[in-house]
C-alpha cells in the first residue's frame, strides 16, 4: 500500500492523537501512526495510575473538538482551588477560581488517549493504524516517505514525531537531546483521605521532594510523591501502615483517615530539551521534543501548545512550498523553545529551591510564599499561566 495524506503523525498517544484532531478541524488529512493497539477505557477497568493535570485553556479545547463527549465524567477529577505549603517553613498559598470556577481537572491518561482515538477512528479526514510504527523515512525537497513496520509505506508533505521521551523519529534526524536528571523518582499510587478538602490539589514541599495530592471525586485522591531515588525502594515495599504514617508526615497536614487504594508505581524524574524542535520536513512535539519535573503537573500540557502553536502556523501556508513550510516550522520553532524553557526552567529553581534545606532558603520561601499570598495581581497571572 502506498498512500499520500497532508501530514503523517508517527504516536497516537495523548498529544498525538489531539493533534491529529486539531489539523483535521482545519482541513488537512492526516495518517495517525500508532505501535499499540486502539486504546479502550471501559467502567470496568481499575484506575490508571498514569493521570495528568488539564488546563482549564485545554479542557475547553477538549470540549470543542468533542473529546469530554468520549469520557466517562465519574472519572474526571475538576478542581477550582489549589493549595500549597512548606513543611520546612511558615511558607503557604491558596489558589481559588475566584470567579472562573474550574481550574483544571484530573484525567488518566488512558481515558483522554482512548476518547481522542476514538474521535480520529470516525474522522473523515483522518486514518489510524494501529499496532505498526514508522520504521525509517526519507525527507526530499517535496515530501517525506514513511516505511512502516507492517512493509506498508506512505507519503506526505510533513512527517510529526510525537511519539514519546524515547523517539525513534528524533533517533533517526541524529538530533541530540540535553538532558538532566533530578536523581529522583516519582512514586504514584491512588488515596482515599477522609477529610480532604473537595474540588482541590494539594501539594507539601519537603527537603527531599514535594507530595502531590490530586483530587479525583468521592475522597480519592491521585498522588505523586517526588523521592530521592535512595529513598525509592524503602517507600515501594513497605508495609501498608507504614508507608500511610509516613506519608502522613510529609504531608504533615490533618484530613483524617488515609486509605491506600492502590498499588504503588514509580518513575524516574527528568529534564530534557532536543536541541531542534525540526529539522527539513520532520517536526517533534511533545514528550518527543521536552519532558519537565511534574511539580505543576505542566508537562502534558506543554505538548498541547505545541499542537496548537504547529497547527496555526500551518493553517496560513501551502505545505507543497518549501519557504512557506520551513518559514512556519522556524516560528513554531521558536515560540514553543522559549515558552518550553521558561516553563521547565521555572520548574528546575522551583525544585531546588524548595528542597534546600538552608536557614536563609527557609526564610525565603515563607517570606515569599506569604507575600504572594496577598498579592492578588500576581495570583491571578500565575493563575493564567498555569492555565496556558
Amino acid at each position: 500500500m502506498t498512500d499520500h495524506k497532508d501530514i503523517i503523525i508517527n504516536g497516537a498517544g495523548m498529544v498525538g492523537a489531539m493533534t491529529a484532531l486539531l489539523l483535521a478541524e482545519k482541513g488537512f488529512t492526516v495518517a495517525l501512526i500508532e505501535s499499540q493497539q486502539q486504546t479502550v477505557c471501559s467502567r470496568k477497568e481499575a484506575r490508571q495510575l498514569r493521570v495528568s493535570a488539564i488546563s482549564k485553556h485545554n479542557l475547553a479545547m477538549f470540549e470543542r473538538l468533542g473529546v469530554m463527549a468520549h469520557m466517562q465524567s465519574s472519572r474526571i477529577g475538576f478542581y477550582d482551588q489549589m493549595r500549597v505549603w512548606d513543611n520546612h517553613s511558615t511558607g503557604e498559598i491558596e489558589f481559588n477560581g475566584e470567579g472562573q470556577h474550574v481550574l483544571g481537572a484530573m484525567i488518566e491518561n488512558n481515558q483522554i488517549i482512548a476518547a481522542a482515538q476514538q474521535l480520529a477512528n470516525e474522522h473523515s479526514q483522518i486514518d489510524v493504524y494501529y499496532e505498526t510504527s514508522v520504521t525509517e523515512f526519507t525527507d526530499d525537497e517535496r515530501k517525506v516517505r514513511v516505511y512502516l513496520g507492517d512493509q506498508n509505506k506512505m507519503s506526505g508533505h510533513l512527517l510529526l514525531g510525537i511519539d514519546g521521551p524515547r523517539s525513534q523519529v528524533r533517533n533517526q534526524l541524529g538530533i541530540e537531546i540535553q538532558q538532566k536528571s533530578y536523581q529522583q523518582q516519582g512514586l504514584v499510587c491512588y488515596l482515599h483521605i477522609k477529610d480532604a478538602p473537595t474540588q482541590t490539589a494539594l501539594q507539601a514541599f519537603n527537603s527531599g521532594g514535594p507530595v502531590g495530592l490530586l483530587p479525583m471525586n468521592d475522597g480519592l485522591f491521585s498522588m505523586v510523591w517526588s523521592l530521592p531515588e535512595d529513598q525509592v525502594t524503602h517507600w515501594l515495599e513497605a508495609d501498608e501502615n507504614y508507608f500511610v504514617n509516613g506519608l502522613k508526615a510529609h504531608i504533615n497536614r490533618d484530613f483524617g483517615e488515609i486509605e491506600l487504594r492502590s498499588e504503588r508505581k514509580a518513575f524516574p524524574l527528568k529534564q530534557t530539551y532536543a536541541k531542534a524542535f525540526y529539522q527539513g520536513r520532520v517536526a517533534l512535539l511533545g514528550d518527543a521534543a521536552h519532558t519537565i519535573h511534574p511539580l505543576a503537573g505542566q508537562g502534558v500540557n506543554l505538548g498541547f501548545g505545541d499542537a496548537e502553536c504547529l497547527v496555526d502556523q500551518l493553517a496560513q501556508v501551502m505545505l507543497k512550498n518549501n519557504d512557506e513550510l520551513a518559514n512556519a516550522l522556524k516560528k513554531y520553532q521558536r515560540v514553543r523553545m522559549a515558552e518550553v524553557h521558561k516553563t521547565s526552567e521555572t520548574m528546575h529553581a522551583l525544585h531546588h529551591l524548595f528542597t534546600n534545606s538552608s536557614a536563609p532558603a527557609k526564610i525565603l520561601r515563607a517570606f515569599g510564599m506569604n507575600q504572594l499570598n496577598k498579592i492578588k495581581p500576581i495570583k491571578q497571572w500565575l493563575l493564567g499561566q498555569a492555565g496556558s
